[in-house]
């Protein structure tokens, strides 16, 4: 049996041949262009009989989606004898379209111009189409942050200056009429401060939450022991006056925005002691479980604890299993928690039992290759 100089047989590159007809779309053009050959699967995807493409050029499956600077670069590089590689929208006979990624090798001749071409091809249609829904999903969500922004700029603004004139007013009537006013007025005159204080405190949590992504700052390698440790210092003068205890294990080094870690911190520790058990001054545990590429931070108290089947439901905004007049708050500092997380690409879980205190894991990775944005 006759042999190459590659080692193969006739029948080999029969088998060969076989093997990439039944993988790929394959077609072979003269040095003009014309088609000699297309496989079966070129017919099957074009939609067209082999006696309708031979002798025709590309042109017949061309869909005007590239402009004519692409084909140019094409021919100008194959034509060189150089291999071309690129993706490529067509245009099947029934006006479907369809994408294949092509690679066109050149053959050369005995005087090194080319003398045929031949055109491997795979279908890549669902590929590009899933490329497509997720830049049509990525312009809603810039659209959906600017709007965030939009919000958070009018917040900080608009819906502000009422809310200080409220206090202010309602200050000056006090401090006026207070030998004028009676008990009752006097009551609602604080019930009204204390509403447009609640307010306040909301807006500025909202704006928070909505400036974890628009208002970030670039990642930087950030030591956890001292962010955790600043927070402790944050947290002094409450932790002195009840007796709290916060122990810090040694933490690692990652890489993160600083800012947004302190505020991780500060939320998830403020919230082990928020929630303690009435004459029970809460413990709380920060330690660490470092491997090559994560870290998973264990925050873990004494504290009152919650059913587990609410442990999801407690990252959602403005979610809240107690109510305000038990434990103050918005519902909005473990979304920002969680929100701050995704970015940086981890995840948090919350592990607790009513009455036996409430665990959360912060799975963080070590190093930052690329920043997170959904």
């Amino acid at each position: 049996m006759k042999k190459t100089t590659e080692g193969l047989s006739s029948q080999d590159f029969l088998h060969l041949k076989s093997a990439i007809d039944e993988a790929a779309i394959v077609a072979i053009t003269d040095k003009s262009g014309k088609i000699t050959y297309v496989n079966k699967k070129f017919c099957a995807i074009s939609k067209y009989s082999e006696s309708e493409l031979l002798g025709n050029t590309h042109r017949i499956i061309n869909s005007n989606y590239h402009p004519k600077e692409f084909f140019i670069d094409m021919w100008n590089t194959i034509s060189e004898g150089k291999t071309w590689e690129g993706e490529i929208r067509n245009r099947a006979k029934d006006g479907s379209l369809y994408w294949v990624n092509t690679t066109i090798v050149p053959f050369m001749d005995a005087d090194g111009k080319p003398e045929r071409y031949v055109a491997v091809r795979y279908e890549i249609t669902e590929r590009k189409l899933a490329e497509e829904q997720l830049k049509i999903y990525s312009k809603k969500l810039e659209i959906s942050n600017q709007e965030l922004q939009d919000f958070a700029s009018v917040a900080a603004h608009d819906l502000q200056e009422p809310l200080r004139k409220i206090q202010t007013f309602s200050d000056r009537v006090k401090l006026k009429a207070k030998d004028s006013i009676s008990p009752e007025a006097y009551d609602y005159l604080d019930r009204v401060q204390a509403s447009a204080k609640r307010m306040q405190i909301l807006i500025n949590d909202l704006l928070t939450y909505s400036r974890v992504t628009t208002k970030a700052n670039p990642f930087s390698q950030v030591s956890l022991n001292k962010i955790v440790t600043q927070v402790k210092s944050d947290l002094e003068i409450r932790i002195e006056q009840t007796a709290d205890t916060v122990n810090i294990s040694n933490l690692p080094d990652i890489d993160a925005d600083p800012t947004q870690m302190h505020q991780l911190f500060q939320n998830l520790i403020s919230n082990a002691l928020k929630f303690h058990k009435p004459d029970c001054p809460p413990i709380v545990t920060i330690s660490a479980n470092v491997d090559d590429k994560t870290c998973a931070i264990t925050i873990a108290d004494n504290g009152i604890g919650f059913e587990q089947k609410y442990a999801d439901r407690i990252f959602t905004i403005f979610q809240r299993l107690h109510g305000r007049h038990e434990y103050e708050g918005t519902g909005i500092g473990l979304a920002v928690c969680r929100k701050i997380i995704d970015r940086h690409g981890g995840r948090i879980v919350a592990r607790s039992e009513l009455g036996k205190g409430s665990t959360f894991i912060v799975y963080l990775p070590i190093k930052q290759h690329t920043e997170s944005t959904l």
